[in-house]
């Protein structure tokens, strides 16, 4: 999973690319990022939670923590699958 871009580098394969995501900060597994493709099917949230689930919010950039630009406060991030063979 590469961060921050919505594209692969080259000679890797694009498995897809969408929004990166995480828990609420303070949540208690907010330090996992993970990227979500636009295809993510949606559940009943009060299901999940009682079984060690957890609420999704885009990432948002900070210029304090990422270059702006060519980061833009306060965007959401975006974030690529790639794969490769050796």
């Amino acid at each position: 999973m590469v961060p921050g871009r919505n594209a692969c580098y080259p000679g890797w394969t694009q498995e897809y690319a969408e929004y990166l995501m995480a828990e609420t900060y303070g949540g208690a597994s907010n330090k996992d990022f993970i990227c979500v493709d636009g295809e993510v099917e949606m559940t009943n949230c009060n299901s999940a939670l009682g079984e060690g689930g957890a609420n999704l919010y885009h990432v948002e950039n900070a210029c304090d923590s990422l270059k702006c630009p060519p980061y833009i406060s306060g965007c959401e991030l975006t974030c690529a699958v790639c794969s490769h063979r050796r």
